[in-house]
């Protein structure tokens, strides 16, 4: 029976972390109201390191490499666990744990940094909505307009990256829209690939093009409002854990410990 509860705990366990790694229905009806299109459904989390969250990453290494780091961490995992459970008791469940803690955690901080990077490059997209609304206003064409926002530094080298080569395939003949909307969902960059296939089914319509950079610009800068209003909601609870953490080892030690064996001896002495 104890081998059954400790099974039966550690499944909850599994399960609350997916859980936990879900996206929040708020958040999709948010992407969609922001976006004004569908929310495709998201793929499978269990899924291996893609070739794109480990070029964005920055980490230089190769898949081969990725597997092996893996499998190493499954192994170090599992002996450290089955070590550590010999002492606690459940050894079986501490080493299936901590050698599934090992095996996924060179996948999560390859999808965390990639993620990172492609977040910043979503900061300096607004500025670059707005230099593009200004020329577009001023009369000049959006494929010049477009071209030579792409040969300026933004900050972001995913973003300088995309638009360097997306002006480099129209330069050879390919169309602009169409080779900036594919390479930027290749990299992940929603609010670029979306601006590229308005722009070109306006283009393709008949439709002027300015209105269509304005609602992106417009959605860019309600997008990067939510995320400021979203990280500074969080700077209070960081503060009070803060404080708590540096405070109150000091509270205990300085005021309620002595209190409490004063009250101690005042009762037995």
């Amino acid at each position: 029976m104890i081998q059954i509860g400790a099974l039966c705990a550690a499944v909850a366990i599994c399960a609350a972390m997916v859980g936990l790694r879900r996206e929040p229905e708020i958040e999709q009806r948010l992407a969609l109201l922001l976006s004004g299109r569908p929310v495709a459904r998201s793929r499978a989390r269990w899924r291996p390191v893609i070739d794109r969250d480990l070029e964005q990453s920055g980490i230089r290494c190769t898949q081969t490499e990725i597997v092996a780091v893996k499998i190493l961490g499954l192994l170090a995992g599992g002996a450290t666990g089955g070590l550590a459970g010999t002492f606690l008791g459940m050894g079986g469940i501490a080493a299936i744990l901590c050698a599934y803690s090992g095996f996924v955690l060179p996948s999560l901080v390859v999808g965390r940094r990639a993620a990172a990077c492609r977040r910043a490059a979503d900061r300096p997209m607004v500025t670059m909505f707005e230099r593009l609304e200004a020329l577009a206003a001023a009369g000049r064409p959006v494929e010049t307009a477009l071209s030579a926002l792409a040969r300026t530094v933004s900050g972001s080298p995913l973003l300088d990256l995309t638009m360097r080569g997306a002006a480099d395939a129209y330069a050879l003949g390919a169309p602009l829209f169409k080779s900036l909307g594919i390479r930027a969902q290749v990299q992940g960059l929603d609010q670029l690939a979306v601006l590229a296939a308005d722009l070109e089914r306006s283009r393709d319509l008949g439709q002027g093009s300015l209105s269509v950079i304005r609602d992106a610009r417009d959605a860019a800068r309600t997008r990067r409002r939510a995320c400021s209003l979203e990280a500074a909601a969080k700077v209070e609870g960081k503060l009070m854990l803060t404080l708590v953490l540096c405070y109150l080892p000091a509270l205990l030690l300085l005021i309620v410990v002595p209190l409490f064996l004063t009250l101690l001896d005042g009762l037995f002495g």
